[in-house]
């Protein structure tokens, strides 16, 4: 067990009372999730890997019956986790957070403006970036320059689902892309539909973690469309993704039904 490793163990079942642990751990020269149970060596932890764990916890909670997890979470996870929490998805009680600050690189990489969580247990707190470049520069664009520079850059897309099988927070459990109803079932690349109804079902609750971007095959640059796409969620109606108070202002769910009105 490293250093990271044994403060990460302290914290989780020693001072929090987790029951479980899930972080990244590095094993026979590889690095990946793991879960380790109180009691367990939770070996050589690494925390200079951007992996979504919260992508993982995702998947493997709804076959945990019972008891506290720990995650290792940087602040674009907590907020994802926090998105997941506000729609009944996990049960927050259940989750113990080991705040993890990213790197200078990290957040550069990025391009992130919140990097920091809410709880800082390892690392040190870093400044966020002011502004992501490309953005900036379609900005400056005409609607129809804008426009062209999207058509062809999703003209790369291969239709391999990695943005979506990555996401912390794509929770359909039949997702509509993979439908034929508004997405054609052949053909590459798929029509600006599959790339607008993702924009729609995410312009919610993406947190920029990035992951889409960092697993795209075609080099797409999608986290750029996504902070595009929530600053104009921020602009029109006041609206950030991440937190468990905000209500969302779509006016349907993901399965178009009418969202319930708030009472007085």
């Amino acid at each position: 067990m490293n250093d990271p490793g044994k403060e990460i163990s302290r914290l989780a079942f020693d001072e929090r009372g987790a029951d479980y642990l899930l972080a990244v751990r590095e094993e026979y020269g590889n690095a990946g999730p793991a879960f380790v149970a109180k009691g367990e060596d939770v070996g050589d932890i690494r925390t200079d890997i951007p992996y979504q764990l919260v992508t993982i916890l995702r998947k493997i909670y709804p076959y945990m019956e019972d008891g506290k997890i720990a995650v290792v979470i940087r602040r674009c996870e907590e907020k994802a986790l926090n998105e997941l929490i506000k729609r009944g998805i996990i049960d927050g009680d259940r989750i113990i957070r080991i705040g993890l600050a990213c790197s200078e690189g990290q957040i550069e990489a990025c391009r992130c403006t919140d990097p920091v969580p809410s709880c800082v247990d390892i690392g040190s707190p870093g400044k966020g970036w002011n502004e992501d470049q490309l953005s900036k520069e379609l900005s400056a664009m005409s609607s129809e320059e804008r426009l062209d520079f999207w058509v062809a850059q999703f003209r790369k897309c291969n239709k391999c689902y990695a943005c979506s099988t990555n996401c912390p927070v794509c929770v359909c459990d039949h997702c509509v892309l993979e439908e034929c109803t508004f997405v054609a079932e052949k053909g590459i690349p798929p029509g600006m539909a599959f790339h607008l109804i993702r924009a729609y079902h995410l312009s919610d609750k993406c947190t920029e973690c990035g992951e889409c971007e960092r697993s795209c095959p075609a080099h797409i640059p999608l986290l750029t469309f996504r902070k595009m796409t929530n600053r104009d969620m921020k602009d029109l109606y006041g609206y950030e993704s991440g937190d468990t108070e905000t209500v969302s202002p779509l006016l349907t769910t993901l399965e178009g039904d009418l969202l319930e009105e708030e009472e007085d």
